[in-house]
């Protein structure tokens, strides 16, 4: 019975990931190619580009004005490129540019869609997070109070690393054992939202 359980198990986690996909972000002269692309929840991103050239995540604001000021929480890979993990790209439109280049319009945008297909989606319940960063203690705040509504903590790996029962419309809770760094908190639904969270 076991090895009939391990097999079925392998083969689920095999169809599961086989849905995600790597896509390929190169760099032509001064700009990305493909300069937009939209990928599905899940996906990761590699930017394969030359010594000269970085991505870095920006605000709206800033990738209009053709700045380079990082967004606080967002990625960023060094000169040359590197790999976004899924857990960096939460459903939504995500604004990016070459730091040195920013001013020259060298820039790009990655729509992250939701499984329904929906890019910049939000669950039933909206929340907030603060303060945001955090040293140890934080606050998980929602418009409503759902009994039984949990929250997750995910690392950029994407493995979960804390989660618990939300118990009001502002919840208290303690990330002081984990280490510092990025991390997203979701709260799961029909319609799932990640906020990014900094401890420090």
């Amino acid at each position: 019975m076991k090895p009939k359980f391990l097999l079925s198990f392998c083969l689920l986690s095999i169809s599961v990931t086989g849905f995600s996909t790597k896509w390929t972000i190169v760099n032509s002269g001064f700009t990305f190619s493909p300069s937009s692309v939209s990928i599905s929840y899940g996906d990761s991103v590699d930017f394969s580009l030359a010594s000269m050239h970085n991505a870095l995540e920006v605000s709206e604001a800033t990738w209009n004005a053709n700045g380079n000021t990082a967004l606080p929480g967002g990625f960023e890979l060094p000169f040359g490129g590197g790999l976004v993990l899924p857990a960096q790209l939460p459903a939504g439109t995500h604004y990016y540019v070459c730091q040195p280049h920013a001013s020259l319009g060298m820039k790009g945008i990655i729509t992250v869609l939701s499984t329904n297909g929906i890019a910049d989606f939000q669950p039933a319940t909206h929340f907030s997070v603060y303060p945001n960063p955090t040293s140890g203690q934080l606050t998980i705040k929602t418009s409503t109070y759902i009994p039984g509504s949990e929250y997750r903590i995910i690392d950029l790996s994407g493995q979960q690393v804390a989660n618990g029962l939300l118990n009001s419309n502002a919840t208290h809770v303690d990330i002081t054992p984990l280490s510092n760094g990025l991390y997203f908190i979701e709260i799961p639904g029909k319609r799932n939202q990640s906020l990014k969270l900094i401890k420090y």
